[in-house]
């Protein structure tokens, strides 16, 4: 008897550690790359932080800050060079915006993270149907946290190689005449130092590789947590629409009772969104802002540089700021989709048959379902229509800056 029980024990306690790795799965990658940052995602604070982690990796991209704003001002009058300098000096400065912005709001995240957990762990183990409209969330969410971040990756190899790729180009030209190799760094800027020196210039490269981890770890950091927030919250909304579609009418108290939670929850998911919004607001206009100018003057060097190897970084960088924007303009349009979607699913319900408390009930909520929690940038609202027009509107300003360098 001692032997079962002994394995009925160890039987449970995997069952138990098989359903917290399930609980898991819902910020795998944002956990990851959180932890390549040095930070412990489920602290509130920095006390079980690696700061010396966090140190040597943000340290960098603060200091590198000042050689591009020296290229800036020195290639003031270079369209060419001063795009190529702008476009890295941007995704800098917006990568410094949202790890300052992480560490503001640092226990507010924490605590949503920990909110949102535990009111969808309540409802799958009050309506255990929830639990499939959860998964479903989450693994959504997870899949574009995964391509994001290959994305981005990508990009970050590319800068990395990118200067191999000109030396590579120049051994080839060095067969028409031009014997001198000139080495480039991945990112323009001015130092106090002769680059060309190979003792100064692999320093400086590394120095340059450093950076751009710090700025594709953090932005992946802020954007995948996001991500996370949005999609979970969308899952809340999910869940009462459900429930609501199917409350039974049972007339008198035990209906209205029944609805009574129901609403609650779809308050939350508001109060949630809400919150998520205010605090998101300076980066989503910040990140809608830079990245419209990143398109501009990096898809002018894919324009300028095309069909040229060196392009393939410049194709893949605008390829990431896309991809970004796309993503940010998504979570937008999914929380105001599914914010919208709870009307639907009081009229999808058995209102007709409800009793007249019920109605009035459901009178009020549906009012308030007609008004969409947005996602917006102060004047704009993050949304596929924003992205069309931002598109657009970058396409524009690179025929524009082409013309100057005609």
């Amino acid at each position: 008897m001692s032997h079962r029980a002994a394995y009925d024990k160890e039987e449970i306690q995997e069952q138990e550690e098989d359903k917290v790795e399930d609980q898991d799965k819902s910020l795998r990658i944002q956990i990851l790359v959180y932890r390549c940052m040095g930070i412990d995602l489920w602290s509130p604070t920095s006390a079980n932080d690696r700061r010396l982690l966090t140190v040597v990796t943000m340290g960098p991209l603060f200091v590198f800050m000042l050689p591009m704003f020296l290229a800036a001002h020195k290639y003031i009058t270079e369209v060419s060079l001063l795009s190529d300098t702008l476009g890295s000096t941007f995704a800098s400065m917006l990568t410094l915006i949202k790890f300052l912005l992480f560490v503001y709001y640092r226990k507010q995240f924490v605590g949503l993270i920990f909110r949102i957990r535990g009111i969808l762990e309540k409802e799958i183990s009050e309506w255990p149907a929830a639990r499939e409209i959860v998964d479903m969330e989450n693994e959504s969410d997870q899949l574009l946290s995964l391509t994001y971040t290959r994305c981005f990756g990508l990009a970050g190899v590319f800068a990395a190689i990118k200067p191999f790729v000109a030396i590579v180009v120049g051994l080839i030209r060095g067969r028409t005449g031009e014997t001198k190799i000139h080495l480039e760094l991945p990112h323009n800027g001015v130092y106090p130092w002769d680059l060309q020196v190979v003792l100064y210039y692999v320093p400086t490269y590394l120095w340059n590789v450093m950076a751009s981890y710090s700025a594709v770890t953090m932005a992946l950091c802020v954007d995948t947590l996001l991500f996370f927030f949005t999609y979970n919250v969308c899952a809340i909304f999910k869940i009462a629409k459900h429930r609501m579609i199917h409350l039974p009418a049972v007339g008198g108290a035990e209906e209205l009772e029944g609805l009574v939670p129901i609403l609650l929850l779809h308050q939350k998911g508001l109060q949630i969104a809400d919150h998520i919004a205010d605090q998101y607001r300076p980066l989503i206009f910040l990140q809608f802002f830079l990245s419209a100018l990143q398109i501009c003057f990096i898809g002018f060097q894919v324009a300028d540089l095309f069909p040229k190897p060196q392009s393939l970084y410049f194709i893949a960088f605008v390829g990431s700021l896309l991809i970004a924007l796309f993503i940010y303009s998504k979570c937008g349009e999914n929380i105001k989709s599914a914010s919208l979607d709870f009307g639907n699913g009081i009229y999808e319900s058995r209102w007709t048959d409800f009793a007249p408390s019920t109605k009035r009930a459901l009178l009020i909520a549906g009012m308030r379902a007609q008004r969409p929690c947005q996602m917006k940038g102060y004047f704009f609202e993050a949304s596929m229509a924003t992205f069309s027009a931002i598109v657009r509107s970058a396409m524009s300003y690179i025929m524009m800056l082409r013309s100057f360098n005609a």
